[in-house]
């Protein structure tokens, strides 16, 4: 702020149990609403596969692996649980994904905009997949009620990433909160620069 530079932030256990997927999982325990996540496993021998492997942080797929046995697990974990470095987790397939950007003021979703990714394969680990398609999606009021339930005491821009199962419920995959490279990338500018705009309007 001495620098004059406006800011619009939370709380750093807010910002923490959406950013670690393991915190963003107990979290929607808490909520009563895990049903709108992948299931989580503690052990190899409890899960339905094919699952993925995944690190509670980090970006672009990295050390994300899909497996499809006890076995592919104790591979990469050995003796080890799941959840210690790696959370066990349901794999969702399907070829759209969806990335909802959302500007919230003290977890009120003042406005968003999605973008639908369309890959060449029903199961995969991004990047390592084709994308063949994007465009601009709607958000159903279901679907922006349930996010908006994770949102308390969050100020700023943040980014969902989650599919759609066959039921038409959410599988949320991760929260960032920041802005993420499909706002900076593939939102049309008009509507990136009018909620960037908003954003500056709401900043001390």
């Amino acid at each position: 702020r001495a620098a004059g530079w406006k800011l619009l932030t939370s709380s750093y256990d807010t910002v923490v149990r959406l950013e670690n997927k393991g915190l963003f999982e107990k979290y929607a325990v808490e909520l009563g609403l895990q049903e709108h996540l992948p299931k989580h496993y503690t052990s190899a021998e409890s899960a339905a596969y094919p699952c993925i492997l995944k690190p509670p942080t980090g970006e672009f797929g990295k050390n994300m692996s899909i497996v499809r046995s006890p076995a592919d697990v104790r591979v990469i974990l050995g003796d080890k649980p799941p959840g210690d470095t790696l959370l066990l987790q349901e794999l969702v397939p399907g070829r759209y994904e969806y990335s909802t950007s959302m500007l919230v003021l003290e977890g009120r979703i003042l406005d968003l905009v999605c973008i639908r990714y369309e890959y060449d394969a029903e199961e995969y680990v991004w990047p390592k997949v084709k994308e063949v398609g994007k465009r601009m999606d709607s958000v159903s009021l279901d679907h922006t009620s349930i996010m908006s339930c994770f949102l308390a005491g969050y100020s700023g821009f943040c980014n969902f990433n989650y599919k759609i199962a066959p039921d038409g419920g959410l599988r949320i995959f991760e929260v960032n909160t920041r802005v993420g490279a499909d706002f900076a990338c593939d939102v049309p500018r008009e509507k990136a620069r009018s909620m960037m705009e908003r954003l500056a309007s709401l900043a001390p």
